[in-house]
């Protein structure tokens, strides 16, 4: 268990340099060579690969978790089974999305509110779209090498690959290329990434069948409780950031949307620090329930509390004190966002912390339907408040129903996960 802990941290914390580093090149860069408007812009369109990444309905996390108890009781035929299941669903997905958006390419502008998409803008759209069902089908195949004890190497290459995307937009934009060219580079990149996953999978799990001969209904109905839940922590994700992205770009313009995605980005960076355990942490979790292994999991659950009282309540108080003159220096004077919103930001990243790692755990092991359903509830209810909100009180009134939103969340997960004492510990990591 130590050395397979070792190899997926070092892999988790190799995927997390390579966000880290992305994030950290791709903001500054863009607003030099675009400006705020045409980065806004450029946010505007590709937040709907995160928006419509959720539309595999969360088969993908639900079919990972239910794989890697299967192969760990050495059920193979269940999860070659579990495997082909999905992945029809998964294409049949994929096929819609585009077909669904094809009629964009047919106008030649759009307007929501104080946002303008051209022709260029609107190809592009399209390509991103595309690229949202290739993000679709490249999950599936990296939580199935997941499943089979294949997480370091698979995440490792599998991330500095999508790594390379954000290198070629660079370029891209350097070079004064339009949208739509930058699109159609992450389009082919993710291509590449399929392939290089389909190889490995071929080459590390030769066991597992390809093909639609094993499809079952019933397995595809054992799945639809606990897949719809595992969507909703994806949903909630990607209305959190992706969907107030659009608020504050039809609100406040896209310029107000730069600055909400800047801060909400670089605030995240000690979130992604913990997510490296939390990430590494969810086969080995799945695997030692299978096998009921209490001594993992109490392992696991000690180390979690004290990554959040260690690292994230530190790093949350830190970005909120220096949080504008690194987001300032960050982008080059291009951006200073006021004091009060990022100190909002921070306490919103520090409500996050309290409950998403955790329910990591839980969906590792498909027990979060419960609190899977309340964070799409809580999350359709309070995220619309944003826009009136936006309107009375600018960035500083997403800020705070991002905080509620947040808070609401943590609350639910206290009341729903049937561990009280793991939610007690992480609240109050210093009882023990």
């Amino acid at each position: 268990m130590k050395k397979e802990m070792l190899a997926n941290n070092i892999a988790s914390a190799g995927s997390i340099f390579w966000r880290i580093i992305g994030q950290l090149l791709l903001p500054p860069a863009l607003l030099a060579w675009w400006g705020s408007d045409r980065y806004g812009e450029w946010l505007f369109i590709t937040s709907l690969p995160t928006l419509l990444a959720v539309a595999d309905l969360g088969f993908a996390d639900a079919a990972a978790s239910q794989m890697t108890m299967e192969i760990a009781r050495g059920q193979r035929r269940e999860a070659t089974r579990i495997f082909q299941t999905i992945l029809a669903m998964t294409l049949l997905v994929c096929v819609g999305l585009v077909v669904t958006a094809t009629p964009v390419l047919y106008l030649d502008h759009f307007e929501i509110g104080r946002v303008r998409l051209d022709a260029d803008a609107l190809a592009a759209l399209y390509l991103v779209v595309c690229y949202s069902s290739l993000l679709i089908l490249s999950r599936l195949f990296l939580a199935s090498l997941r499943a089979g004890q294949h997480y370091a190497e698979s995440t490792l290459v599998y991330d500095a690959i999508q790594f390379l995307e954000g290198v070629a937009i660079l370029w891209a934009a350097y070079e004064g290329k339009t949208f739509f060219v930058c699109a159609l580079i992450y389009v082919c990149i993710r291509v590449g990434n399929i392939a290089y996953l389909i190889f490995l999978i071929f080459r590390r799990m030769r066991w597992l069948r390809w093909g639609f001969d094993a499809f079952d209904w019933s397995t595809f109905r054992q799945l639809f409780a606990p897949a719809l839940a595992a969507m909703a922590m994806p949903v909630a994700l990607a209305l959190n950031f992706q969907g107030m992205i659009w608020i504050a770009g039809t609100t406040l313009g896209p310029g107000a949307a730069a600055v909400l995605a800047t801060v909400r980005t670089a605030s995240r960076v000690v979130i992604q620090l913990v997510g490296i355990f939390s990430r590494a942490a969810m086969p080995i979790y799945s695997a030692s329930v299978a096998v009921n292994n209490q001594r993992s999991r109490d392992v696991i659950d000690r180390i979690m509390r004290l990554l959040l009282l260690v690292l994230l309540l530190p790093g949350c108080v830190l970005f909120g004190v220096f949080g504008r003159d690194f987001v300032g220096f960050w982008t080059r004077g291009h951006l200073d966002p006021p004091s009060t919103f990022v100190w909002l930001i921070a306490v919103g990243a520090l409500f996050h912390g309290c409950w998403a790692f955790s329910a990591n755990l839980l969906v590792s092991i498909n027990r979060h339907v419960r609190f899977g359903l309340a964070v799409v509830i809580v999350t359709c209810v309070i995220t619309p408040m944003a826009w009136p909100a936006s309107k009375l009180f600018g960035l500083n009134g997403i800020a705070v129903t991002l905080i509620g939103l947040e808070l609401a969340t943590l609350l639910s997960f206290a009341a729903l996960n049937d561990r009280p004492s793991r939610v007690r510990y992480q609240l109050w990591p210093m009882v023990r």
